[in-house]
């Protein structure tokens, strides 16, 4: 059994409805947990997609990002300190490093935030 970072509340791994995926300095993994409700009083409950990227992705009207493979959420927004928020897409095989904001301003329509 796992848990939602947030509510606590206990699940298997499988029912929760987004995950976050770190990789650690010394090689080890870091997973987490959110249930549905925590996501959206976190994340945001409008999801607009990111096109042009190798990724299917979408980004929410507060700013996170969310990959989405196997049927399942991945968080992949990066907060690092007090810096500016960032996420790593791909686009023809080649790595880019994103700034949320930039994104926001791309692809999240106002007329629906």
């Amino acid at each position: 059994m796992e848990q939602c970072v947030f509510c606590k509340i206990e699940k298997l791994e499988d029912d929760f409805y987004m995950y976050s995926v770190r990789k650690m300095t010394r090689g080890g993994v870091q997973k987490s947990y959110v249930c549905e409700e925590c996501s959206n009083r976190m994340y945001g409950t409008k999801w607009f997609p990111i096109t042009g990227y190798d990724e299917k992705c979408e980004i929410s009207e507060r700013g996170t990002v969310r990959e989405i493979k196997e049927d399942r959420y991945f968080n992949i927004t990066i907060v690092r300190n007090a810096g500016p928020q960032y996420v790593y897409l791909k686009k023809n095989g080649k790595i880019m490093k994103k700034n949320i904001r930039s994104l926001m301003t791309k692809f999240v329509r106002k007329d629906e935030k």
